[in-house]
Parts: C-alpha cells; structure tokens; sequence
C-alpha cells in the first residue's frame, strides 16, 4: 500500500497534514483545518495510488480555459480551425466559466452552460450541439491525462438535440425558386457570373467555385473535376492570421482524386464564354482570382461587391451564396436522381446529409409515391422500362 500519514501542521499547531508520495516518488502534503478532513484526505488518496487513479490536485485547479487552449495547441489543426477553436473561447467559454477549474466542474454546470448559449447567447441547436462536442472532446482528453477524474459531459443526454436542430432548419431554410436564381445570375458582374453558375448548376460551394482551373473542366467529356477550394488558411509571418491559398479539398490526404460532377450545357457555354472574355489566371490556370488579376478572390471581397450586388439588382430578398448549393441538390432529387449520385456530386459523406438539408422533398414521399403508382399501373400507361427484345 501507498505510503500516506496525517501529522500536525509545522506552520500551525491547531491544523493538520496530510502527506503522501506521488507515483513519481515525490512527497506532497496538503493543510486541513481538522483532523478528520486531513485523514479522510490521505484515505481517498491512497485509494487513489492503490488503483491506478492518482491524480494531481494542482492540475485540477487549472481554469477550464487554460485546458483548453492546451488541448488545441496539442492538435495538429489548419489555421482555419484554430481561429474556429479561439472563438469558441472568447464567446463562450471565457464569458461563462471565467477562472472556474476544471475540477470543480459538475454536471450542473455544464447543463446550464448549454442552457446559457441557447437563452443568452441565442446560439442555434446546431452550434450548441458541435460546441458541446467539442468540449466533451477537450475533457475526455483532460481525462487522459490525468487531469481530471471523470468527464461529466457523458452524463448529459441530448446535448443540443439533433432533432431540434432540425426543425430549427426547417424552419429557416431558404428556398430559392429558378426565377430568383436566373434574376441573381442576371444581376451578377459579368466577371464573376460564370463562377455563381458554378455554383447554381454544379453545386459547388464557394471556396470550390473560387478555385476551379481551366485543366478542372473537360468539355469533350462533359464533367468537371472538384478538387481544390480557396480557404483562409495559410501560413502568415506571425502566424496570428491566416493568408489565402488554394488547397486541395482533403488538405490532409493529397491522394485524394477529388469528385467527378456532371457539366450541364448551359454551365458549361458561359465557361466558354468566360474564357473567352476573361482568360485565365496565374501557372494555375485559375478562372476566377481577385478584381484586380493579382491574386485569389477573398470572400470577403465576393460578399458585398458580387453577391449583394447580384442580389440587388435581380430583386432577390437575402440569402447567402450556399442557398445556391441547396437549389442544385434539391432540383437533382426532384428530378429523380438518385440520392446516392446526388450525394457524391455534392461531395457528402452520405445521403443521410441530403435527407437533412432537404427535408421537404422528402416530406410527402408516401403521397406522390401512391400517385405514382396509381397513374402508372393502369392498362395502356406507358412503361419506360421496357425495351424490345433484340434476337
């Protein structure tokens, strides 16, 4: 058994010590006002040092934003997703736990930090839920580390429901309708248009339309390759900002081929004609760089010199760029293309991703399915499957 006693305090008398060695061999001791408090102390670590679960007190005292940023600092993550983490501190971990330790936290306390982002902060279910993620993430590790005991988000169920955040979505969805996406194209600068009809006809999403490159689009084959995207996320010299650069779209896999996306006709004649008109951009061979043919396009430039201004002029109420993205996948399964394809030109790791965003197709399947069938099997209809025999 550990070694571990209580003896009187040398600094005062009326207080008691309780001592013991670490597993490392070293001697620590910590001050109680009774005695019982000191024995019951050097009790619970014995039993600690006896089953393998010692842990240090004085880690456990650490600010849970300290563990924090030691547990981001330890991953190996883009830029991009190292300001998302430093964000997520300075919004909603600073302003809520301030110098609370990690140890002291509860299962209270983590549930009404949730309840915290949704009434105060007015956070979305879907930001609650990747949040909440995140920080379970950082205490499991904080467990493995022996930092603390026990991650009490584990004990905490529908953690930012999945389900509310879905009739969440439903409710803010942004439809477009066709006369809005042809009056936003129209509304466009003639310089950008073609990289929105990406977008629109191809289901791109704006890093990828900012970055696609003559050597992308084969128009004898009709498809194009989506590979690579514009992201803030480069190397900077002080390394606090990140810098434009074009990546491929699995930055931490450069085998990845990328995806194969059908080149309708009308996408790929106002290809040609931006070709044509505007050339083509730096060894690259980039059909979209920044207003003035120096370097890649910034979205913050996009937004409020291309977007809003194609907005403004087609008449069309606000929406963001990604709305584009939505009226491609759902005009492709209200064509009947199959989830799985539609699922692999938009580039989702499955159709359960279609089944969230587009909801409403799916909504009275049952209905148009019975429709289907009763205008179908009747005598005379006509059956596209069936084809003569060939002898």
């Amino acid at each position: 058994m550990a070694r571990a006693w209580v003896a009187r305090s040398t600094d005062d008398p009326k207080k008691w010590t309780a001592y013991w060695y670490d597993p490392d061999g070293k001697q620590r001791q910590k001050t109680f006002e009774t005695k019982k408090r000191a024995d019951d102390h050097r009790k619970r670590k014995e039993q600690e040092l006896d089953a393998g679960t010692y842990l240090d007190d004085k880690l456990a005292k650490q600010p849970v934003t300290a563990v924090w940023q030691q547990w981001t600092n330890q991953r190996k993550l883009e830029n991009s997703t190292k300001k998302q983490y430093r964000s997520i501190q300075t919004t909603t971990l600073e302003p809520f736990f301030k110098a609370r330790s990690i140890g002291s936290l509860k299962v209270a306390d983590v549930e009404q930090w949730l309840l915290w982002m949704e009434t105060d902060r007015k956070l979305s279910a879907r930001t609650r839920r990747q949040r909440f993620s995140f920080f379970s993430g950082m205490m499991d590790w904080a467990v493995v580390n022996e930092i603390i005991g026990r991650n009490p988000c584990k004990k905490i169920k529908h953690a930012g429901s999945r389900a509310k955040e879905i009739r969440e979505h439903k409710t803010k969805a942004r439809r477009l309708t066709t006369r809005e996406v042809l009056a936003i194209l129209d509304g466009c600068p003639p310089r950008y248009r073609a990289m929105v009809w990406l977008m629109a006809g191809c289901g791109l999403r704006l890093g990828e339309a900012m970055a696609v490159a003559r050597d992308q689009i084969d128009f004898k084959g009709e498809t194009l390759r989506v590979d690579f995207q514009i992201t803030e996320d480069g190397e900077t010299e002080s390394g606090k900002n990140s810098a434009l650069q074009r990546r491929h779209i699995k930055a931490r896999d450069e085998e990845e081929p990328g995806r194969i996306v059908p080149l309708p006709p009308n996408v790929a004649f106002e290809l040609r004609r931006h070709i044509k008109n505007h050339g083509t951009w730096g060894p690259e061979g980039l059909l979209f760089p920044n207003v003035t043919r120096s370097g890649y396009l910034y979205a913050s430039y996009f937004y409020p010199k291309i977007w809003l201004t194609a907005l403004t002029k087609g008449g069309v109420s606000y929406c963001k760029p990604h709305a584009l993205r939505h009226y491609y996948g759902s005009r492709m399964l209200y064509a009947g293309v199959p989830e799985n394809d539609v699922a692999d030109w938009m580039g989702h790791s499955s159709t359960d991703v279609l089944r969230q965003h587009y909801h409403y197709i799916f909504e009275g399947a049952e209905q148009r399915g019975r429709a289907a069938i009763a205008t179908m099997l009747t005598p005379g209809a006509d059956d596209p499957t069936e084809q003569s025999e060939v002898a």
